[in-house]
């Protein structure tokens, strides 16, 4: 059963206020698929809108706090979660008319909501409001250092070993290459050494004898 409700009979162009006062039994069930509840610690969640007639619509807005708790990212521990938000929409009654299946929205459409009848029920949007506020990987603090690794699982502490350092591991391999003797330089190697010296020393001759021709 819908608990935040605004009977439109009772808005006028001059608006009205109102305060909803969100329990921790309203704040877990809406929020229970999403992982989150009411801390159980802190007072309830507290909506504070004014509402007024704008014509045919209804312009809804104010604030949204609420206290809530959810798993920590890192460590699974409880992670608090102070939720306080702007809460701003435009509603507009349903005409009945049928809407295209694929419909493209506005960037005003993303603000405007529809509603039916003579109330306008704002849980979806509270929850949605809520829910928008969690952060992608809550964590219960920043300096959580995660799920603490049982000891008899742990690597030994050499594996991680300082860089330039040998890793353990590889030992054996570094030292059957020790055990191998240096390869001697091919003749073809040592030949193309020496031709590359040559040229390079009678490049600067080539050039100078150029220079004099041409003066």
């Amino acid at each position: 059963m819908a608990k935040l409700v605004l009977h439109i009979q009772n808005i006028d162009e001059a608006g009205k206020d109102y305060a909803f006062e969100l329990s921790h039994a309203w704040l877990d069930a809406t929020l229970q698929d999403a992982g989150l509840r009411a801390d159980p610690a802190a007072g309830p969640g507290l909506l504070q809108l004014h509402a007024q007639q704008n014509g045919t619509e209804y312009l809804v807005n104010g604030t949204l706090q609420a206290q809530l708790v959810t798993e920590c990212g890192r460590c699974l521990a409880e992670a608090k979660l102070p939720v306080k938000t702007v809460v701003a929409t435009l509603f507009s009654r349903v005409s009945g008319k049928q809407l295209p299946a694929v419909q493209e929205l506005t960037e005003d459409d993303l603000q405007r909501e529809e509603f039916v009848g003579q109330e306008i029920v704002l849980d979806d949007l509270v929850r949605e409001h809520l829910v928008l506020e969690v952060p992608m990987q809550p964590l219960c603090s920043e300096a959580c250092p995660g799920i603490p690794v049982p000891e008899r699982v742990r690597p030994p502490q050499d594996v991680f070993a300082s860089a330039g350092s040998i890793d353990p591991r590889l030992a054996p391999l570094q030292r059957l290459r020790d055990k191998v003797p240096p390869q001697p330089e091919s003749h073809a190697d040592t030949g193309s050494k020496q031709v590359s010296k040559q040229a390079s020393k009678q490049a600067p001759k080539q050039a100078s004898k150029q220079a004099s021709k041409k003066e």
